[in-house]
């Protein structure tokens, strides 16, 4: 499995680049031409990456040492437009878009529903998130962007900075809890061999990418009432130090999984940070802060906020179900609040933009061959494999979440006999992948069974038949009278 470039630091990569303060980061996103076929998308892509080879040559010996100097990395989004026309159907009709963009119907894009819902999306077809050292370097990028029209119609960009003492515009040490290091590699890369089964097999490596751009408000900050009701917002002293940890002395990378109980309510490491039995749901974050001036003069500063992840149902828990739901995390402080931080009746940040990409897997020949390769060919299948996402809604109000870990399911064949192998259980972010494998053309049942972990929800049985080597249901059930986790309604 090729791996996705520009995401993970990489050896000392990790301190020439990702954490050096000189280095600058660039979100730059470009709009193509909706006339653009198969053939033209095949040479533009070819020319994007000649360009990136240029951008992320490392300096030569006699500039930067006897192996050389790593100056730029890049991550190279592409958007659900880059392969759906505006109908919704394949822009390129050999090729077969990623999971999360295929069946929006069925899988809804994080933004689908509030708060997200009225933050406008970025009208990028693709999105190059550049970390670089050289700012030359990346003008000679833009350029070559610039060379390509009129196949890009437009050019964006947001700029960041790589912080010098690791705070960000409210004053507090950040990105202290990401993804352990041995963890990355599985939370943020598609693995179709034994997981991501529903994903094309040209997308085995890629990885998913959210954007949030995040305009921080230092003002309404200051004015709460004093230090101890500015820390209750983040869950943290200003140095790190989590409130519910102050007397122990605990580093941020040994705090307990648990969701601390004595943490103030909606605390923003409370709601986004311990998960206890939800530890399999992580994102890793990438986000740079950004210091830019308005048209009237005055500073505005922020975050942009960056993740990546195997599927984007990882990034909808963390943000959705967790943060910006009051029942979670349960327990004794379960009836409280949303996320303080980004709670938008508090007005301490603003979430201005909202983007999510799709981070194809590293081809040495370049995009044109990670993207567009002629797909294998493979024989009919015998058998295939089920692939199950699990929602649960409120009928009367689409803004509620609740609990997807933990819903359990057998398969039934047609004369009623329970499959050998067939129960399988959903993770946190929904899915659940049976093990049986599945005679293709025949038609089978897939049957909730146990206690569901929402109250008031029936269990369904869904009917289905194996078309193919993978087979993927949308499950949602309806609860007419529940608490998201257990919490406040």
């Amino acid at each position: 499995m090729a791996q996705a470039k520009g995401i993970l630091p990489k050896g000392d990569d990790k301190d020439v680049l990702y954490k050096n303060p000189q280095t600058g980061g660039y979100f730059i996103g470009v709009r193509l031409d909706t006339e653009l076929n198969i053939d033209g998308a095949r040479v533009w892509l070819e020319a994007i990456s000649s360009a990136i080879d240029t951008l992320v040559a490392r300096l030569g010996p006699e500039q930067g040492g006897r192996a050389g100097t790593k100056v730029a990395a890049v991550a190279v989004g592409l958007a659900p437009t880059f392969f759906l026309a505006a109908n919704g159907t394949a822009r390129f009709a050999s090729l077969r878009p990623p999971a999360a963009f295929a069946d929006s119907a069925n899988r809804p894009l994080p933004n689908t529903f509030a708060p997200l819902a009225s933050v406008p999306l970025l009208d990028w077809d693709v999105c190059f998130y550049v970390a670089a050292t050289y700012e030359a370097r990346v003008n000679g990028f833009l350029a070559a962007l610039e060379k390509t029209r009129p196949t890009v119609q437009e050019i964006q960009m947001f700029r960041g900075y790589q912080r010098e003492d690791g705070t960000e515009p409210f004053g507090y040490a950040d990105g202290l809890r990401n993804i352990r290091t041995e963890e990355r590699t599985e939370r943020v890369f598609i693995h179709r061999d034994d997981r991501d089964i529903d994903e094309p097999e040209w997308a085995d490596g890629g990885s998913y990418m959210a954007f949030l751009r995040i305009v921080q408000h230092p003002d309404q900050f200051a004015a709460l009432a004093n230090d101890e009701a500015r820390d209750a917002v983040i869950g943290r002293k200003q140095d790190g130090t989590r409130l519910d940890l102050a007397d122990q002395k605990v580093s941020p990378k040994e705090e307990p999984s648990n969701p601390p109980p004595s943490l103030p309510s909606g605390a923003h490491v409370g709601k986004v940070g311990p998960r206890g039995s939800h530890d399999d749901n992580q994102i890793f974050r990438r986000g740079l802060p950004f210091l830019e001036t308005t048209d009237e003069g005055e500073l505005r500063v922020g975050l942009n906020f960056c993740s990546f992840q195997a599927t984007l149902e990882q990034f909808d828990v963390v943000f959705n179900d967790w943060a910006m739901t009051a029942g979670f995390p349960p327990g004794e402080n379960a009836a409280g609040a949303v996320d303080q931080l980004l709670d938008p009746t508090r007005g301490l940040a603003t979430i201005e933009h909202v983007g999510f990409f799709f981070v194809p897997p590293y081809a040495e020949d370049g995009l044109a061959a990670a993207i567009l390769a002629d797909p294998p060919d493979h024989r009919p299948a015998k058998t295939g494999r089920l692939i199950v996402h699990k929602r649960v809604l409120d009928p009367n109000d689409s803004s509620k979440r609740f609990e997807r870990q933990g819903f359990r399911f057998q398969v039934v064949d047609a004369q009623g006999n329970v499959l050998p192998n067939s129960e399988f259980e959903t993770n946190s972010g929904g899915v659940g992948l049976c093990p049986a494998e599945l005679t293709v053309g025949d038609s089978y049942t897939l049957q909730e069974i146990g206690t569901p972990p929402v109250e008031n929800v029936a269990l369904l049985s869904v009917p289905f038949t194996v078309d193919g080597p993978v087979v993927q249901l949308s499950v949602v059930n309806t609860v007419p009278s529940g608490t998201p986790y257990g919490g406040a309604a």
